[in-house]
């Protein structure tokens, strides 16, 4: 990137408007759009030992201008490659002028599919949500977020990464009204802020090197595990709502049931309870299939083994 372009993206960043100089004519455009980019490691491969800086080879003030920065990597993992290769597979065999979408979507398809929306009312709810969904802050945790900027300020400086800036307090704020937004609220929630908090301490730790990447993920634990709280904490309600049900059924009927079914929607309301407006994450995680439960059109199924309770 030459330094013309480096500072025109800048401007583009920091101000959101671009100025132009050409022919006597001197103005400024409006620049207002969000900005994703990708980078490859200068060397081919991404390598962990290094920070994310030297990785990628752009300068502090354009990092720092970024909300979030992901590290993706090639990691071997037989789950996550099955799917990919059916995914991939299943892609070709769709696109063929011989398919027939009746007899061989089953044997194509993917369970993780099920719930794909189609592509014209995504955008429309997109849409929707920029336009008409404005979500406002009240009751803001300004003491969290202000302890979690300095701890990352002061690990930032001792480990020697990109730097954290104010923009990243912002970068953290936008975040918790994006996730209101998503879900068209008009007020931006503490999980929101929590996610948001999550997200940033996340993408913080990813970038550092293998070596001090342990130990700030030990540093900033109660940040980066909350989804997994909210996963177990899910599934100890969930099974308190089973077991009441099946005590239920013993004392109706006096036997044992073959299985147990719970609507989803009595999981939210139970969920709600405890803060957490969102068990869809839950539903599908491991921890919720390791359980023995299955999802089936908006009811949860336990099925028992006979001779145990």
């Amino acid at each position: 990137m030459n330094d013309a372009d480096r500072t025109s993206i800048h401007e583009a960043m920091e101000q959101q408007s671009i100025s132009i100089s050409k022919a006597g004519i001197v103005t400024t455009l409006q620049a207002r759009c969000a900005i994703i980019a990708a980078a490859n490691p200068i060397r081919g491969r991404y390598n962990p030992t290094i920070p994310f800086q030297q990785n990628v080879e752009l300068t502090e003030p354009i990092l720092s201008r970024f909300d979030v920065l992901c590290v993706v990597k090639d990691t071997v993992d037989p789950v996550q490659d099955e799917l990919l290769a059916r995914f991939v597979v299943g892609s070709h065999l769709r696109s063929h002028p011989k398919f027939d979408s009746d007899k061989e979507e089953m044997e194509v398809g993917s369970t993780l599919d099920a719930d794909i929306i189609p592509q014209d009312l995504l955008r429309k709810y997109i849409m929707y949500a920029k336009d008409k969904v404005h979500p406002k802050l009240y009751d803001l945790d300004q003491e969290k977020l202000s302890r979690l900027f300095a701890d990352l300020r002061r690990e930032s400086l001792a480990t020697g990464s990109y730097p954290i800036t104010v923009r990243h307090l912002e970068s953290m704020i936008r975040m918790a009204e994006a996730s209101a937004k998503m879900a068209l609220r008009e007020y931006v929630r503490g999980d929101d802020i929590d996610l948001a908090i999550s997200v940033a301490v996340g993408s913080f730790v990813s970038a550092q090197k293998m070596s001090i990447k342990k130990t700030l993920e030990r540093g900033f634990r109660k940040y980066l595990t909350q989804a997994r709280d909210h996963e177990e904490l899910l599934a100890f309600v969930l099974g308190q709502i089973v077991k009441e049900k099946a005590r239920f059924y013993q004392l109706q009927r006096h036997q044992q049931p073959e299985s147990i079914t719970v609507k989803v929607s009595e999981l939210d309301e139970r969920a709600k309870e405890h803060d957490i407006y969102d068990t869809s994450p839950f539903l599908r995680s491991k921890l919720f299939a390791a359980n023995g439960y299955k999802l089936k059109e908006g009811t949860i199924e336990k099925t028992f083994r006979q001779g145990n309770e």
